[in-house]
């Protein structure tokens, strides 16, 4: 192999450096709205029609009139109504109009943090992809990709950006319905449909705690400031009482048919029974209608008890209940509370402080409440988690690369027979990379980066997330393989064979040295100082990612990976295209040039590898023998002949000598002294030396 000099060099530092000056602007949508204020949103855009705006009290959305008062309709920001987190962790915040009909008028994303969308496709993209909904009713199905359920729209999604759109979608229906029950052009039944059990005999008290079916607050005036007592400052049991062998136990039998009569569709009755030394009904009620001491939260929606929705409850109807010292029965219209979904009984306990005439001290406590299926049966939303619907979406790729990567996982485990035939072994690990960088890489668009390495760091900082990690099937799948293989074999079987941009490189260098280019390497001097690069690049992304996640992202761009399997290169910026083209150029002369010194992942991947219990065999003989250091294109051999982990990338070709009585020394010496007719006692010692050095390490 021919040296490279200095100037190759330069010209790979240059390259680097030109790829981080000139990396495309990045547009996150500057602030992010907390609140839905039309005066500085545009609120008309998603409302078309609508000329003025009017908010309502107590609500989260605003009402959208025409030029003579006329109702257009109603307008929204997602974060008021959910939080569903996208890529980045962060919700998608997005403006969400709706008619009097119940069609979606428009959608725009006001703020986003996706860094596929920073740093890589058009944001353009994502707007074209959320203009798409209007004109669509908000209980429609409206799937990404394929689906197989009769009358679903399918709509198709960015490329590359899978788990944002997913988001989105979730995002903008489940606003629009949400907005649509609160404004009472949807029911809640439509869009969440289940019903109750209908057992008409009533449970006893205690069958109601042991099945889950009563939530339980309890409040200590230690807890709450009142000294150190463990008394109870409250003890509350609560609960949806709709189903007969709930409601007939706690209200009586008269009383809960009474009530029932009264309910409207997707109305219902929440029990609240308490006691301790303290009122959990306060006295704002009193004065202004409002309990001010109980509320009921679900998601993000916060709903509040009025005078004129309260039934007094003096206790429990059924025999074996305790004493309670106060009770309430109320009415939740208007179908905010979804008796299918978990919410939580907020109690804000207060006391007087002695600061002042009116000084109190206020503390909030919660409890949740999720009824067992033997009380409510949900059928469930429509809309599955983003992560359940990207695997139903890519069931089939997903089962051929567990297949895949299966196979090339048998490939080690069976090395004694892949490795038997050195020529074989050679068109096996080529076809493999193919397949891994035509397969894997261009067709499913699954390249393993840092930036999985980013998500893991900050999870680990602000809390973990499987739904995140299982949102990508493909990248998920190989990132199991990565982690069982590399804790066994090293780095090497997925950097060796299974990575789509490093299988590309070495096919580029296989190529040209099968044209007849002589495949050139860097001075020994270079290469032990220049492999170390990846770590220091690998802590630096990470810790800039950690500083500022957009900045980690858009330098995370020193991996090619984008430009080449997700984003056309030549569709990106002048850094990104020229970075892109240089590395392929040098590619084209050198073994990995990329993998061997640049590539964060594979540094993160050899810091594994440094602990394999299952490198290739060795033998004592290894450590004077040349033969497989200088056939190995990885240079993974030190001076003593052991072989660095942290740089071998298991192309086998080592171990296929190791077994090939033609080629190891040792072998073949005791090969040919084997084949004669008489040995005689120097050459009996010689075979017993022999077979001493050929002895595994």
């Amino acid at each position: 192999m021919h040296r490279i000099g200095w100037k190759w060099v330069a010209l790979t530092l240059f390259s680097v450096v030109g790829a981080a000056g000139f990396l495309e602007p990045a547009h996150a949508g500057g602030a992010v709205p907390s609140k839905l204020d039309c005066a500085s949103l545009a609120c008309a855009d998603v409302l078309p029609g609508a000329e003025s705006f009017e908010s309502v009290p107590g609500a989260a959305y605003q009402i959208g009139r025409g030029g003579d008062g006329e109702l257009v309709g109603w307008v929204a920001l997602s974060t008021e109504f959910v939080e569903i987190k996208a890529y980045s962790g962060k919700p998608l915040v997005t403006l969400v109009g709706l008619d009097p009909s119940g069609l979606i008028t428009g959608a725009s994303v006001v703020h986003h943090s996706e860094p596929i969308l920073l740093v890589g496709i058009p944001e353009s993209e994502l707007h074209t992809f959320v203009a798409s909904y209007a004109g669509k009713r908000a209980t429609e199905r409206i799937v990404i990709g394929h689906s197989s359920r009769e009358g679903d729209i399918e709509i198709d999604a960015i490329s590359g950006a899978t788990v944002t759109v997913l988001a989105q979608n979730h995002t903008i229906l489940e606003v629009a319905r949400r907005l649509g029950v609160e404004v009472g052009v949807i029911s809640l039944s439509e869009v969440r449909p289940g019903s109750f059990v209908t057992d008409v005999e009533p449970w006893s008290f205690e069958k109601l705690v042991d099945e889950g079916a009563l939530g339980r607050l309890t409040v200590s005036e230690a807890e709450m400031g009142a000294g150190d007592s463990n008394e109870p400052f409250v003890d509350l049991f609560f609960t949806i009482a709709d189903a007969p062998h709930v409601g007939r136990s706690l209200i009586g039998d008269h009383e809960y048919a009474y009530y029932m009569s009264q309910l409207a569709p997707d109305e219902h009755l929440v029990v609240v029974l308490g006691r301790g030394s303290s009122s959990f009904k306060g006295s704002a009620f009193v004065r202004g209608g409002v309990f001010d001491r109980v509320r009921l939260d679900q998601g993000l929606r916060e709903i509040s008890f009025r005078d004129t929705d309260y039934r007094n409850l003096s206790g429990a109807a059924v025999a074996d209940a305790p004493e309670f010292s106060e009770g309430a029965i109320f009415f939740v219209r208007k179908g905010l509370l979804d008796p299918g979904a978990e919410f939580d009984l907020v109690f804000l306990g207060s006391r007087y402080d002695q600061r002042g005439a009116f000084s109190r001290e206020f503390h909030e406590f919660r409890a949740g409440l999720q009824l067992p299926t033997s009380v409510y049966v949900s059928e469930g939303s429509d809309l599955d988690a983003p992560w359940r619907q990207a695997w139903r979406n890519r069931a089939l790729e997903s089962g051929l690369l567990m297949a895949w990567l299966l196979f090339v996982g048998a490939i080690f485990v069976w090395r004694k027979h892949s490795t038997a035939d050195p020529d074989r072994l050679k068109q096996l690990h080529t076809a493999v990379m193919a397949v891994s960088f035509l397969g894997i890489g261009v067709w499913m668009n699954a390249q393993p980066s840092v930036t999985q390495i980013f998500t893991v760091a900050d999870s680990v900082r602000t809390g973990w997330r499987w739904d995140l990690f299982l949102s990508e099937p493909m990248i998920f799948t190989l990132w199991i393989f990565i982690a069982v293989t590399s804790l066994i074999w090293g780095r090497g079987v997925f950097c060796g064979w299974v990575c789509p941009y490093g299988a590309m490189t070495e096919l580029l260098s296989k190529l040209t040295s099968w044209l007849g280019f002589e495949p050139r390497e860097l001075p020994e001097r270079w290469h032990l100082r220049l492999r170390n690069v990846r770590y220091v690049v690998l802590v630096l992304l990470v810790a800039t990612f950690l500083w500022d996640s957009v900045l980690g992202e858009r330098f995370a761009e020193i991996e090619p990976f984008k430009s080449t399997f997700l984003v056309p290169a030549w569709g990106r910026g002048a850094g990104l295209f020229a970075w892109w083209l240089a590395l392929i150029a040098v590619s084209l002369v050198m073994y990995r040039p990329f993998c061997r010194y640049l590539c964060p992942l594979g540094g993160g991947l050899s810091l594994i590898s440094s602990f394999r219990p299952l490198g290739p065999r060795r033998r004592r003989f290894c450590t004077s023998c040349k033969i497989c250091t200088r056939g190995c294109e990885s240079r993974a051999f030190r001076s003593d002949g052991s072989i660095d982990p942290r740089e071998c990338l298991s192309c086998l070709d080592c171990e296929a000598t190791y077994r090939n009585e033609n080629v190891c020394p040792p072998l073949l010496a005791i090969q040919r002294l084997e084949v004669r007719q008489e040995i005689g006692p120097r050459h009996r010692r010689k075979l017993e030396a022999l077979g001493q050095q050929v002895r595994d390490v």
